[in-house]
Order: structure tokens, then sequence, then C-alpha cells
């Protein structure tokens, strides 16, 4: 019994698990125990010389012992392979948990690389709202301002046109309550048409028939300044109104002339007539434009009430001729671009009854203008008569007040 205890104890020295341990001291015991009884027993029923004992316990021993061995090499060979069979685990258990370790680190590593992606993603995606929102308040910003500079444009345009509109109307107020202006429209019947071969003046033209003839024309009824005179400077107005007048005949698909009643030529040839471009009176153009006056000498005034109110109306608003005080003859014929030719002196010689000469003429019928001379010559008088005078003969075709 003591043998099995004493094995019993060397096993625990060897066995790690407390449990097996006294499993098997249990076992060692009791088997001690059973021997121990059957060998009372066997002493007690059969007596057999001591030489004969000792060799049965030795057999006895001998058997344990190897039965002790056998079962402690079984019990050694069980704990080896529980021990390799718990190593085994162990390291299992290790390369679990390191598995486990590294797919947790892993794990975090992508989660925290997923993290910051998406924090990468978010800031970016704020980022780009972020520059989004700001294009689109740059694009309101610019969207408010051109509406109000359009705004602002649109309300100049409505003032203006309001303006211009408020302007036209109190012009066409004051046209109606003046005398209204009609353009003296003859009838088709009595209109010639010509081609323009030249201007020469404001008030003078050349012009082709259908035949082709060159006709010279001197417009009825109006008078312009002075540009081709020889004797007399460029006068204020008169390259405005042949420029006007050369413009309203180029501008014309048709020009049309139209013949008064009585002579249809003057003592140098030129056609007395009314000039139309299409079915616009030159004269009343001209005359409302304040680049004529209204002057005749001839008998033929067949629209002379009209072409007065054209001319009020550029007197009236100072246009022209009219914008330059005193410039107007209004006393007689032309314009006062000059000053007058000094009166000769009185001769001394006593008068007598005897016929004038020619030279007596010349100092007795002096006039001081062609509203004195008209008096007395209502057709104006030639260059060989005693009352001529150079300043009176304003075109230099020798007739004085014509």
């Amino acid at each position: 019994m003591f043998v099995f205890i004493a094995l019993a104890l060397r096993s625990k020295s060897k066995n790690q698990n407390p449990r097996r341990h006294f499993r098997r001291a249990g076992i060692a015991f009791v088997t001690g125990l059973a021997l121990f009884f059957v060998t009372v027993a066997v002493t007690d029923e059969v007596e057999e010389p001591v030489d004969q004992t000792a060799s049965a316990d030795e057999d006895a021993e001998k058997v344990t012992e190897e039965a002790t061995e056998e079962e402690i090499e079984e019990e050694s060979k069980e704990d080896s392979e529980e021990e390799e069979a718990a190593a085994e685990a162990e390291k299992e258990k290790e390369e679990s948990i390191e598995a486990e370790k590294e797919a947790s680190i892993e794990a975090a590593e992508k989660e925290k690389e997923e993290s910051i992606e998406a924090e990468r993603e978010k800031e970016e995606s704020i980022e780009e709202a972020s520059i989004e929102a700001e294009k689109e308040k740059e694009e309101s910003i610019e969207a408010e301002k051109e509406a109000s500079i359009e705004a602002k444009e649109e309300s100049i345009e409505k003032a203006e046109a309001e303006k211009e509109k408020s302007i036209e109307e109190a012009e066409a107020k004051a046209e109606a309550e003046e005398e209204p202006v009609e353009e003296p429209v003859a009838s088709k019947d009595g209109l010639i048409p010509v081609s323009l071969y030249r201007v020469v003046d404001g008030d003078t033209v050349n012009v082709i028939d259908d035949s082709g003839q060159e006709l010279k024309l001197r417009l009825l009824l109006i008078d312009t300044p002075e540009t081709v005179h020889p004797n007399k400077p460029v006068e204020p107005y008169g390259k405005e109104a042949s420029a006007r007048l050369t413009e309203l005949l180029n501008a014309a698909d048709q020009l049309y002339i139209e013949y008064d009643s009585g002579d249809k030529t003057d003592h140098y040839d030129r056609h007395l007539v009314y000039l139309y471009a299409d079915d616009v009176s030159v004269h009343e153009v001209l005359l409302k434009e304040g680049l004529a006056r209204v002057g005749y000498i001839y008998e033929q005034q067949r629209y002379l009430s009209e072409f007065r109110a054209a001319e009020q109306y550029a007197k009236d608003r100072g246009l022209g001729i009219w914008s330059i005080p005193g410039y107007v003859n209004e006393g007689g014929e032309g314009f006062n671009s000059e000053e007058p030719e000094p009166e000769p002196e009185p001769t001394s010689e006593p008068a007598t009854s005897e016929p004038a000469t020619s030279e007596p003429q010349q100092t007795t019928e002096n006039f001081q203008n062609c509203t004195e001379l008209k008096k007395v010559y209502p057709d104006g008088v030639a260059s060989d008569h005693a009352a001529y005078q150079s300043k009176m003969d304003r075109d230099k075709d020798n007739w004085a007040c014509e």
C-alpha cells in the first residue's frame, strides 16, 4: 500500500492536473488495500512455508511493479498526449487570438481608413458645396446686377421716350394752334418730269428735260443768301441752303417742275418754276427750315400765302437766317450782309428845265434801296438804266431789283 501511495505521490510531481492526481492516488490506495486484504486472507487460509510466501510476495510485488510501471508509462503517455493536445490547443488558441487580434487590427485600420476616406469625401463634398454655393451666389449677384442695369436702362429709355413724346405732343399742340402750313400740291397734269444736272445756289438749279435739253431754273417766290456772287462774300446760310437743296434733289426718285400763269421765262431765259422732289415742294422746305425768305418780283404768285406761312414758322422759332438780328432785309429785297454804299455828293450846278441827259439821270434817280426803286420801276431796271446800281443787282445778271 505504501508502494502504491509512493507511486501516486511520484505521479503527482509529473501530473499537473489535480483531479487526475487524486484519481490516481485513489486507485493506488484501493489497489493496495485490496492487495492487503488478499494477502491477509491467503495467509490465514493457507499456511505455506515462509520462503514460498516471500516468493509470492516478491512475485506479487514484481507483478505490481510491472503493472504500476505500465500504468505509469500509459499515464505518462496519456499525460504527454494530453500535454501535447493542451499545447496544441493553447497554440491554436494563441493563433486564434493572434488571428483575431490581427483581424481586429486590420478591421480597425480598415475602419480608420474608411473613416478617413469618408471624412475626406465629406470635406470634399463640403468644399464642392461651398464652391457651388459661392458660384451660385456670384451668379445671383451678377444676375441681380444685370437686372438692375437693364431696369435702369429701361427706366432711362422710358424716361427719354416719355420726354420725346412730351416734346412731340407739345410741338404738335403748338403747330395745331398755329395756322397750318400746307404744301402746294400741283395737279399731276401740270407736273413735268426732269432730272438734276447741277445746283447753282439755293434758288437756282440746272436740270435736263425729257428731250435732253438743259434748263436753267429760277425758283419762284423764294430768295436764298448768295454763295456765287462775284463781288460779295458768301452770305450766312448760303452754303447751308445750297447743301440742303442738293440733298433734297439727290434723295428724290423723280424731280418735277411746275409753271405758273404768265411768263415761263425771265429776260435771262431762266425758267420760272416751282420745283418738287418727288411730291415735296423744295421751296417750302427751305422756307420752313429758315434757309430762304419769301421774295418775288414777278407776277407768278400761286403759292404766296402758303410760302408766307412756312416763312413765319421759321421766323417765330428763330431758325436759320432768322437767328441773326437784322440779317433779313424785311424792308426790301435780299440780306444785309455788307455796308451800304455812300450816297453821292450833291452837285453844285443849278438845275435846269432842259430834258435830263443820261448823266443827270444817274444823279437825280439815285434810290437808296430796291423798295424805293420799285415804287417807280416795279419790274426793276437794267444795267443801262440811269437808276441802275450794282449793289441792287445781287445776282449780277445786269438787272437790279428784279
